[in-house]
């Protein structure tokens, strides 16, 4: 039987439940999965699935099996799912070209001081205290991911904390949230602006707010100028990935590396304001001459 788009022609309200359904039940049958490999493969694994130890390395890679399942659980299959049977378009058809690929590389590379500029920024604010019962105190486990000894830890800690989130955020953010707020409000910047705060929120961290909503914008802005999600989800893994590569023993000793390693032990140097700028001026140069390619590219067709 051919379930491909059998819900397409079904009510909003039907397909808000409908994916409501598909997220719950994906969450418990990854978590499930996760649950049975680590029971299989760690003594006492059943009880370290649900009580960690940072300390502990073994707790350390659970953890990072539980994440994997979580991400793929959460973003990835139910969004397909979802996709599958109501033929939602999420940019996954749309080819794009060697210059777009690398301008994106280009624009998340150089964001990098301007990103440092804001998280400096916000490390200043004191938020009260209403706020920051809703931060969630996520960096001890992200430091205690980035501990890596060998490259079979960096190579797992690409697939958990570069790949799986770059395909599986910009599968549920840009590719549905956003062509969602699109066909909502007509207008492609209110629909970029709110999933870039939803993108930011959904991580519960203050600190983080300003830098993630910024960058949830910029690979907004390349999801709607070359209107193919492989664009953002290429720029994604290439963020994530310099965080965890950079985090690596290897490079510790690289002093300009670690000048923007938001999580290296030692204290950050601040960003000058001209550097800051410099940044965002040139980022805001690269995605003109994006678009400007894309608009050439499509007048070609």
């Amino acid at each position: 039987m051919n379930l491909k788009g059998i819900f397409s022609n079904r009510s909003p309200l039907f397909k808000v439940f409908l994916l409501l359904a598909l997220l719950l039940a994906s969450f418990f049958l990854h978590h499930l999965v996760a649950l049975g490999i680590i029971s299989l493969l760690f003594e006492n694994g059943y009880n370290l699935f649900f009580s960690y130890d940072l300390d502990s390395q073994t707790s350390v890679n659970i953890l990072k099996i539980i994440q994997f399942f979580s991400a793929v659980g959460t973003f990835i299959s139910p969004i397909i799912t979802y996709g599958y049977l109501t033929n939602f378009q999420f940019g996954l058809n749309k080819i794009f070209n060697r210059q777009t690929a690398l301008l994106s590389v280009g624009t998340i590379i150089i964001v990098t001081p301007f990103v440092s500029f804001l998280i400096e920024q916000s490390m200043l604010i004191d938020f009260p205290d209403w706020m920051k019962k809703f931060d969630k105190d996520s960096e001890t486990i992200v430091l205690a991911f980035l501990k890596m000894n060998n490259l079979s830890d960096l190579m797992f800690n690409l697939l958990v904390m570069a790949i799986v989130p770059a395909i599986g955020e910009e599968l549920f953010f840009r590719g549905f949230i956003q062509n969602t707020f699109l066909d909502f409000f007509k207008n492609s910047h209110l629909a970029i602006i709110f999933t870039s705060i939803l993108f930011s929120l959904i991580h519960f961290d203050l600190v983080g707010f300003l830098p993630r909503f910024f960058l949830g914008a910029i690979l907004g802005y390349m999801f709607f100028i070359s209107k193919s999600l492989w664009i953002p989800i290429l720029a994604h893994f290439i963020n994530n990935a310099m965080a965890v590569i950079i985090s690596y023993p290897y490079f510790k000793s690289f002093d300009f590396v670690q000048t923007y390693n938001h999580y290296s032990e030692s204290a950050l140097p601040s960003t000058s304001i001209s550097v800051a700028l410099f940044s965002l001026i040139s980022v805001l140069l690269l995605l003109y001459l994006m678009n400007s390619s894309s608009d050439k590219e499509q007048v070609q067709y």
